[in-house]
């Protein structure tokens, strides 16, 4: 786990070093543009620095206000809930029913937008307003993201401030947990809300291995395969992770046929956690915290 630690470090200080680098590329102390390296690797032109923000991300919306860009932002989509002043601002729907004429009536500087708004980002960009295109998959790309929005901004300093605490959670869990061997490491079964699991490339699994655990479903084909029965009461995990918004109660999960056999649910170790922590978000770092001191609370 040292050595894992290590190459967190190195690895993410030089994507995040890159990208700055390559953000800045156009900038210069008097010039009135800024040209930004998104997450597709193309360039995107906007105002320096713009003022009229709209957010189709909950998620980026969060990071906006965590690094004091909130008064840039006037337009947010329905998912934008956090922190509760986020509700002032002007709904524009989602990146799925976006409201053109709204988003169009705020006269944008760039609007934010998810990877997968395929639609919604050919829609703006064919009337000229520059989209600015995000989908970080794991932690280390969630911090080049919140990097990134720091120079779309000029927040520049906030969000390294914000990415270096976070890098010094995550070291401190990484320093906790560096003499783990695989046997120490719980066989973990984490289920979405949607019922469905997770897998390699998420950051769900992203953050189950970084907090000492073994994800049952980490080498699954998909991101989120549909979870077997009989395979999870095989495997037999030690935890058993359901996200709180799930209509499912912990007593749902323990009494299905066979599971009452299995480790986690004879040893009451079954967990809830908030959908909304292991997510694109700052926050993220509470849900490896929670989830390392569920799988070694001797050690976090």
């Amino acid at each position: 786990m040292a050595v894992f630690a290590v190459i967190i470090v190195v690895v993410m200080a030089g994507i995040l070093g890159g990208f700055i680098i390559m953000n800045n590329s156009a900038d210069d102390e008097t010039g009135t543009t800024l040209e930004i390296t998104d997450w597709r690797g193309d360039n995107v032109t906007i105002p320096k620095y713009p003022q009229r923000i709209v957010s189709l991300g909950g998620s980026f919306t969060e990071v906006l206000f965590s690094i004091g860009a909130q008064d840039q932002i006037v337009g947010v989509d329905k998912y934008s809930d956090y922190p509760p002043a986020v509700l002032e601002k002007t709904n524009v729907g989602s990146g799925y029913t976006l409201n053109q004429e709204a988003v169009m009536a705020l006269d944008p500087d760039c609007v934010i937008c998810w990877g997968y708004q395929t639609d919604t980002i050919e829609t703006l960009e064919g009337l000229g307003v520059p989209v600015l295109v995000y989908y970080p998959g794991n932690v280390e790309e969630i911090l080049w993201t919140i990097e990134s929005l720091g120079n779309v901004t000029g927040r520049v300093k906030a969000a390294q401030d914000l990415v270096s605490g976070m890098e010094q959670i995550i070291g401190g869990i990484s320093s906790a947990l560096s003499n783990l061997t695989d046997e120490d490491k719980p066989k973990v079964y984490f289920e979405l809300k949607t019922g469905k699991s997770v897998g390699p490339g998420t950051i769900t699994n992203d953050l189950i291995e970084m907090a000492g655990g073994i994800n049952i479903y980490g080498d699954a084909p998909t991101k989120y395969p549909q979870p077997s029965s009989e395979y999870i009461i095989d495997v037999n995990p030690d935890i058993i992770i359901i996200e709180d918004q799930s209509l499912k109660t912990n007593n749902d999960i323990a009494t299905l046929e066979g599971w009452d056999a299995i480790d986690a649910v004879e040893n009451n170790q079954i967990f809830r956690i908030d959908q909304n922590l292991n997510t694109v978000t700052p926050r993220l770092v509470e849900a490896l915290e929670t989830l390392a001191h569920w799988f070694h609370p001797d050690l976090v």
